[in-house]
C-alpha cells in the first residue's frame, strides 16, 4: 500500500468526500489490502451506507483492471450485483492520481464471516445460494464476462437470506484483449478456489466454467465448513497438484437422499473443464431436476 495514501487524514479524505458530493459523509474505515483501502461513507440526503474504495495504482495495467472491474459491475445488470455509483477512474491518467469509487452498501457479512462464525446453512439456504449465483453467472455469461473470483470473501450474505456476489477486480472480459501477458505461468486467481485452466492462465479455455468451479467448491465449503482442496494441504505445490488431479469429494447433505445435489456440486465443481456444464444455461437445466428431487 503506498504510503501517499495510508497518510491521508480524515479531513483530507472528507474533503475528497465532499469534493465528489457534498451530501457524502466519511464514517467509518473498514480495512485495507493490496493498492486499496476502503471505507463505509453515509449519503446524508437519504442516510444511506455507501462504500467508498481508494486505490493508488502501481502501473498503467492496475489502471486498466479497475476500470475493467467498474465495467463489470454496470455491465451485468443484476440486483445481487451492487451498483457503482461513482469514480472517476476514467479520468485517470498517471500513476500519481489516487482512484475513487463508491459503491452501493450490502448490509451483511462476508460468507467468509460467517463460516468462520461456524454457522450451518439448510438445504433450503444452500438452494438459495446456488440458484443465485447461476442467475448472476447466466448475466456475466450474456455479455461475456468472468467473474474469476468467487470465494467466501467475495459473497455478502444478509440477514433477509439472500446472497450478493462483489467485486469483480480480476474479471476476465471476453470480448477484449487479455491485460495478463500470454506468458505468464500464473494467471489472475485465488488458488483454492481457482479451476487450473484459470491459475494455469490457459487463456483459450477460461469462460463462464471457470466460475461454476468456484462455485462448487464454495457450496461444498458451505455444506462441510472446511475448503475441501485447502483442509490439510502443506503448501502452494501441493493444492495445485490437488485441485488438477482430484474431484470434489460426495458430501452427504441432509436432505438430499438420492446424492443428486452432492452430484451437482460435484459435477459444477469439476477439476477437469470438459465435465463441467457447457453453458449455464445447460446448469440451471441440471438444477431444476436436482430442486425436483429434494
Amino acid at each position: 500500500m503506498s504510503s501517499s495514501i495510508d497518510r491521508k487524514t480524515q479531513d483530507e479524505l472528507q474533503d475528497l468526500l465532499t469534493s465528489i458530493n457534498p451530501s457524502f459523509q466519511l464514517e467509518k474505515f473498514l480495512g485495507k489490502g493490496g493498492q486499496k483501502i476502503v471505507y463505509r461513507i453515509i449519503d446524508k440526503t437519504n442516510g444511506l451506507p455507501r462504500i467508498f474504495k481508494l486505490i493508488k495504482p502501481n502501473d498503467g495495467d492496475y489502471i486498466e483492471r479497475v476500470k475493467r472491474e467498474v465495467l463489470a459491475a454496470n455491465t451485468i445488470d443484476h440486483r445481487n450485483i451492487p451498483s457503482v455509483l461513482y469514480t472517476n477512474v476514467h479520468g485517470v491518467e498517471g500513476l500519481d492520481e489516487p482512484i475513487w469509487i463508491i459503491e452501493e452498501c450490502i448490509p451483511g457479512k462476508s460468507l467468509r464471516q460467517v463460516l468462520d462464525e461456524k454457522y450451518s446453512f439448510s438445504i433450503k439456504e444452500i438452494i438459495k445460494f446456488i440458484d443465485t449465483m447461476l442467475s448472476i453467472l447466466e448475466k456475466a455469461e450474456s455479455v461475456h464476462i468472468v467473474h474469476r473470483d468467487i470465494k467466501p470473501e467475495n459473497i455478502m450474505f444478509v440477514d433477509s437470506g439472500e446472497f450478493w456476489l462483489i467485486d469483480f477486480g480480476i474479471s476476465r472480459h471476453l470480448d477484449l484483449d487479455s491485460i495478463t501477458a500470454s506468458e505468464a505461468p500464473f494467471g489472475p486467481c485465488t488458488i483454492g478456489y481457482s479451476a487450473a485452466e484459470q491459475f494455469r492462465n490457459r487463456k483459450r479455455d477460461i469462460d463462464i466454467r471457470a466460475d461454476l468451479f468456484s462455485m462448487g467448491v464454495v457450496v461444498a465449503e458451505m455444506i462441510t465448513g472446511i475448503n475441501p482442496y485447502i483442509k490439510n494441504t502443506k503448501g502452494m505445490l501441493e493444492l495445485i497438484k490437488r485441485i488438477e488431479n482430484q474431484p470434489l469429494p460426495l458430501l452427504r447433505i441432509e436432505g438430499d437422499k438420492k446424492f443428486l445435489l452432492a452430484r451437482y456440486i460435484r459435477t459444477v465443481g469439476d477439476n477437469r473443464l470438459l465435465r463441467r456444464p457447457r453453458s449455464i444455461e445447460e446448469a440451471k437445466n441440471i438444477f431444476t431436476i436436482v430442486k425436483d428431487s429434494l
